[in-house]
C-alpha cells in the first residue's frame, strides 16, 4: 500500500467520523425535541382530561319540594290512623279530579272514600285494618328532573301491609301537585322488584 492509499484511507476515515459525530449532534437534537413534546403535551393532557371528564351538575328535586310532598304523605296517614277517609278522598280529588266538573269531582270522590274505607275496615271484612305504621322504602327522581319524583311507603296495618305511591309535579310557580296516587295489595317485594319501580336506580 502506497503513500497516497494510506492518505486516502486516513481521509475517508476522518470524513467518516465527521458525518458520525453531525448524526450524533442531530440525532441529540432530535431527541431533546422529542423529549420537550412528549413532556408538554403530559402536561397538557391532564388539563384536557378534566375538562372532558366534567359533568353538569344532575338536577334534583329542592329539598322545599320534597319537604312539602313528604307532609302530605304524613298527613295522609295521619288522617288514615285516624279514621278519616272523607278528608283523604276529598285531598286526592281536589289534588287529582281539578279540571273535573263538581259532578265528576263527586263521583271521583265517593269511589276514593269506599276503596279507602275497605283499606281501614277490620279483618275478616278486609285483610288490611287500623293502620299502625308506616316507612318510606324510596324516593326517586327522573334523571336530571327537579321537577318530578316519586315518594314509596308500605304502611302497616291489624292484617297485612300494602305499599303506596305517590308520583309529585312540581308547578311552574313552585307549588307541589300530587300527579298520580296508588296503593297496592301486592307482595312487596314483587313489586319493589318491577321495572318500573327499579328505574330510575
Amino acid at each position: 500500500m502506497d503513500y497516497v492509499s494510506i492518505h486516502d484511507m486516513f481521509g475517508r476515515l476522518k470524513a467518516s467520523r465527521k458525518v458520525h459525530e453531525i448524526r450524533k449532534l442531530e440525532g441529540g437534537r432530535i431527541m431533546k425535541r422529542l423529549h420537550f413534546l412528549v413532556l408538554t403535551l403530559s402536561m397538557l393532557f391532564p388539563l384536557t382530561h378534566t375538562s372532558q371528564s366534567v359533568k353538569p351538575e344532575a338536577k334534583t328535586p329542592s329539598p322545599e319540594a320534597l319537604a312539602a310532598a313528604h307532609k302530605v304523605c304524613t298527613d295522609l296517614f295521619s288522617n288514615l290512623a285516624a279514621g278519616k277517609t272523607e278528608e283523604i278522598a276529598t285531598w286526592i280529588t281536589n289534588e287529582l279530579g281539578y279540571t273535573n266538573d263538581a259532578a265528576s269531582k263527586m263521583t271521583l270522590k265517593n269511589n276514593f272514600k269506599s276503596k279507602l274505607d275497605l283499606v281501614v275496615a277490620s279483618p275478616p271484612v278486609t285483610p288490611y285494618g287500623k293502620l299502625s305504621g308506616y316507612d318510606l322504602l324510596d324516593e326517586s327522581y327522573l334523571p336530571n328532573s327537579k321537577r318530578y319524583f316519586r315518594l314509596t311507603f308500605i304502611s302497616y296495618h291489624e292484617g297485612a301491609p300494602l305499599i303506596w305511591e305517590f308520583r309529585f309535579y312540581v308547578k311552574p310557580d313552585g307549588k307541589v301537585l300530587l300527579n298520580h296516587l296508588e296503593w297496592s295489595e301486592k307482595n312487596p317485594f314483587e313489586y319493589m322488584s318491577t321495572p318500573e319501580m327499579r328505574y330510575p336506580h
